[in-house]
């Protein structure tokens, strides 16, 4: 249809551009395009019986900012399925067996940063070349289409070469109605990819006469394919400029105490929470949120083994709290936490147990979401009965009860998924998610918080127009240090895309952790702040506490920066398998004071010492600094170099400063 840059002074080679629009049954619809340039903008106009299909795209910088409008111009309702650009002739210059892409919901679904384009991923078998681990993954999410996943990626794409610096990189400027996903491979004439616009949670959207649809995106050239801190720079210079944010995080320079992790869970109470209050604010001043997690409600005390339930106990009223750990309610235990200066907030789950009395009395207000989770359904928001009960339950919360934040667990399930759940269909999972978000941060006053919990998210910039932070790792309290690694690997996805001034991405909550040796509480410790996702801390703070470790967390909040731009350093990440990072460095103001120019951690996730080294210009200071043990003050002279030996599991923390 048209051609792309074809002018460019890049490898990429000319790049041929067709579109097409698809119905309920995948058939095509009939519209003829005609295409017109002028200048910087390239517009192709399609029309059809029924259908007006206008895609705009505009230089800018290294690529394209794209504009597609779907109208319906007849008098029928239509049924959309989804919106298609191929792009073909990718030739990257190299040897076509190593082109490949990389999404970064690729480690939490193949325990690998990318993959060839031809690879078998419905297969997902180690070979040469690749090596995958899909232990993580969930039902229908291996071999599905790139970007798919219901795990809110970063919605960008790259497609490049492991030989090559070039690449060709896709990313989404909207999320209002449609999400992008992918499909890539090689055809004749080179490598394609194909760019879907479709919609979560629905098979299919129906369009209204006179309505139209709009999708942006952006669809760019880099030369920095091979370095993952620059891979979508070009494309998050656009996003940011037509993201709407909110101020900064809350979650910045304050914590929250969250009463989940290290060994407490659902063994929660009013007593046992209000104590907590009492040592917060003599060990953590800090900290301005008590979070109460699940275990208040009455359904989890009938039988504590069963799944956990938030949003439907307003439906129970007063019966829904246990009054046996909360005597006067949620709202009485929420005033007792602001008469000694913190504020409350609640763990709000988004399932409900098949067997609670909102599931049994109103079966039809659910969708089925067995294939992943058997015994939890998520509630149909496509339901006009269903909306008013959950503003119902958010003013329960919110408004009556007057809690202060949300850590909002399991909630996605209805927005996020790309199967057919919804019964309605005449709006996409992602219009009722900003509905659904707008109505809980409307009911938050200024200072209160919101965090995303599971689905565990890989940072998807979006959400922080509602979501103050949310969750990247897995609860690693019980001393597996597969998870921890896993935490790790995870959480280099989501941080090297450089938006965490966006959505601050937040480690789980970091406590006493009995189950951690030293090494690898230091290690996980260490992790968080350089990666400047210390949000939460947890576990039970009294005079038989570890006095050593209270020591080491109280030093971490006083030192901790979240929403940093953090650096990668020596860090190829097109290796195959799990791997993981070794040098991490940060030179945001909010870390740098007058005299600090820097900091670096080093890690060594290893089973055996290894030696980290790293020189002056690979992090980009000066050589006349000298070095400064984060958590010891003690000094040693850097001359342009670093090496240390760190034993097994072993990490360090280090400011650069000024001579």
């Amino acid at each position: 249809m048209f051609a792309l840059f074809e002018k460019e002074k890049n490898r990429i080679g000319k790049v041929d551009v067709t579109l097409c629009c698809y119905g309920e049954d995948r058939a095509v619809f009939p519209v003829e395009y005609s295409v017109c340039r002028r200048g910087a903008v390239v517009r192709a106009e399609g029309r059809g019986q029924q259908i007006r299909d206008t895609l705009t795209l505009t230089r800018r910088g290294a690529g394209y900012v794209a504009t597609r409008r779907f109208q319906n111009i007849g008098k029928e309702p239509i049924r959309l399925k989804e919106l298609c650009l191929t792009a073909n002739g990718l030739d990257f210059g190299g040897a076509a067996e190593d082109d490949y892409f990389y999404s970064n919901e690729n480690p939490r679904i193949y325990g690998t940063f990318t993959l060839p384009l031809d690879y078998d991923r419905a297969a997902a078998a180690c070979t040469d070349k690749v090596r995958t681990d899909t232990r993580w993954a969930d039902p229908e999410t291996v071999g599905g289409r790139i970007g798919a996943s219901p795990y809110q990626p970063f919605p960008a794409l790259l497609v490049s070469n492991y030989d090559c610096s070039c690449g060709l990189v896709h990313g989404s400027l909207s999320q209002d109605v449609f999400y992008h996903n992918y499909e890539a491979g090689h055809a004749g004439n080179g490598a394609f990819l194909k760019v879907f616009s479709s919609f979560k949670s629905i098979a299919y959207r129906i369009v209204r006469p006179g309505e139209t649809l709009t999708d942006r995106w952006y669809l760019g050239l880099t030369e920095r394919a091979d370095d993952i801190n620059e891979i979508f720079s070009e494309y998050t210079s656009r996003l940011r400029s037509v993201l709407h944010r909110k101020k900064r995080s809350v979650c910045g320079r304050a914590f929250v105490w969250g009463s989940w992790n290290d060994g407490v869970y659902r063994d929660v109470s009013e007593d046992l929470l209000i104590g907590q209050a009492e040592q917060l604010k003599k060990y953590f001043p800090q900290i301005k949120w008590l979070q109460l997690d699940d275990g208040y409600s009455s359904f989890c005390e009938a039988d504590p083994d069963r799944a956990a339930h938030g949003i439907g106990t307003a439906y129970e009223g007063e019966a829904g709290t246990d009054r046996k750990k909360f005597p006067e309610g949620l709202r009485g235990f929420a005033q007792k936490v602001k008469a000694r200066g913190l504020h409350p907030a609640l763990w709000v789950g988004g399932l409900c147990p098949r067997q609670t009395k909102i599931v049994k009395e109103h079966p039809d207000w659910f969708t089925d979401y067995s294939y992943r989770i058997p015994d939890s359904m998520p509630m149909d928001v496509s339901l006009p009965e269903v909306r008013q009960y959950l503003r119902f339950a958010l003013d329960e919360f919110l408004v009556k009860d007057g809690l202060e934040g949300i850590k909002h667990d399991f909630w996605s399930y209805a927005f996020e998924d790309s199967h057919d759940l919804l019964k309605n269909k005449d709006k996409s999972g992602y219009e009722y998610r900003k509905w659904w978000l707008h109505e809980i941060r409307k009911r938050l006053p200024v200072y209160g918080y919101m965090e995303s919990g599971c689905d565990i998210g890989l940072g998807n910039p979006f959400l922080g127009e509602y979501f103050d932070n949310y969750r990247y790792g897995l609860d690693v309290g019980a001393g597996d240090w597969n998870k921890i690694r896993t935490t790790m690997f995870w959480g280099t996805a989501c941080i090297s895309t450089r938006v965490s001034d966006l959505i601050l991405p937040n480690s789980d909550a970091v406590g006493l952790m009995k189950g951690l040796c030293d090494a690898d509480f230091m290690f996980l410790l260490n992790y968080a702040l350089a990666t400047g996702s210390l949000v939460e801390l947890s576990g039970i703070y009294d005079e038989q506490s570890d006095s050593r470790r209270i020591a080491l967390l109280q030093k971490a909040t006083a030192m901790a920066r979240n929403g940093i731009d953090v650096r990668y350093i020596k860090f190829d990440y097109r290796r195959r398998g799990m791997v993981l990072s070794e040098i991490l460095f940060s030179d945001s103001a909010e870390v740098c004071g007058k005299e600090v120019v820097g900091r670096v951690a080093l890690f060594n996730a290893e089973e055996r010492p290894k030696e980290i080294s790293f020189t002056a210009e690979e992090i980009g200071v000066p050589p006349e600094c000298e070095l400064v043990d984060g958590w010891t003050g003690e000094k040693s002279v850097f001359s342009g170099r670093c090496s240390r030996f760190l034993s097994a599991h072993g990490s360090k923390l280090y400011f650069l400063k000024k001579k």
